[in-house]
């Protein structure tokens, strides 16, 4: 009997890391929260360089909007192509709103090729971690910038990261950076702690002409959505999500904007199916947290 524990939430100290309980706790809930991780300015930096390549990026956009409710972007070539390039992807209905203010996203490659993106994705405290955790040898697969513009930004649905970011065996974690406080009102995360030792409810892969995608149905779960706990996070937290965990966000009803960058990992270790949807060309390698900077 799988049950819903409580968020794990820990302050991270930039001498030491994260504290020695942290592990422990990580691995009983498949999500911890790590205060204090990302200065202020770092985060600002970032919103900066988002900010730059939605500008750059959002006439390119228009009519490509990312639907985390229903997928109907999923067989589009535009997003289908944008494993290893720079894309925006716009909100659903933001027919009136400013073309700014109604970019989704930013995906899926900004870690390997913009350099204020690249810099973020390789904090030195980020291999750290990962050895304190003992999380194996994560390569970076893709990088996202949720933006959840005030009140325009979209719902996304309760799901699992390892039904897109899928590999044998499921090595998928979720590196969540709030670069602004994430709220209640404003859209902050919701999930179910400990359940991500449950099974692995679907996945999603390309079709077999490599034109199209759908869900492989994996296995029939009963998440108790009413459990949820929800995932607050002040500007410089770091969220890790482990690919099972089920989680979603609200849409933002504020105000005010909810930033996030987002960086998923499979391990080094793994086999990653050649009909994942993500694919990448192959003079852009996967790489570890600080190998091989682009952008010295």
């Amino acid at each position: 009997m799988i049950e819903t524990v409580p968020a794990p939430r820990f302050t991270y100290d930039p001498v030491h890391g994260a504290p020695a309980a942290a592990k422990a706790a990580w691995e009983a809930a498949g999500c911890l929260i790590l205060e204090d991780f990302v200065a202020p300015e770092s985060c600002d930096t970032l919103i900066a360089a988002a900010d730059r390549l939605s500008d750059q990026l959002v006439e390119e956009a228009e009519g490509h909007a990312f639907d985390a409710v229903d997928n109907q972007h999923a067989g589009e070539d535009y997003f289908l192509s944008s494993g290893d390039v720079m894309r925006a992807f716009m909100e659903e209905n933001t027919a009136g709103v400013d073309r700014k203010r109604a970019v989704n996203k930013l995906g899926h490659a900004m870690h390997d090729l913009d350099p204020d993106f690249e810099a973020f994705s390789h904090q030195q405290q980020l291999g750290r971690l990962t050895r304190q955790l003992g999380l194996g040898t994560p390569q970076l697969l893709q990088s996202m910038l949720i933006f959840k513009h005030a009140r325009v930004g979209g719902e996304v649905t309760m799901h699992q990261d390892s039904t897109f970011i899928f590999s044998q065996p499921e090595t998928c974690i979720g590196f969540w950076f709030a670069l602004q406080d994430a709220t209640l009102e404003n859209g902050a995360m919701y999930a179910l702690p400990g359940w991500h030792k449950g099974p692995l409810e679907r996945r999603f892969f390309r079709t077999e002409d490599g034109t199209g995608t759908d869900f492989e149905d994996l296995s029939a779960v009963d998440w108790p959505l009413d459990e949820a706990v929800p995932l607050e996070a002040p500007k410089g937290s770091l969220i890790l999500l482990h690919g099972r965990l089920p989680h979603r966000s609200s849409a933002n009803t504020s105000d005010k904007s909810r930033y996030a960058y987002t960086l998923h990992t499979v391990d080094a270790s793994a086999h990653y199916p050649a009909d994942n949807w993500l694919q990448r060309r192959d003079d852009l390698p996967l790489r570890t947290f600080g190998e091989g900077m682009n952008f010295a």
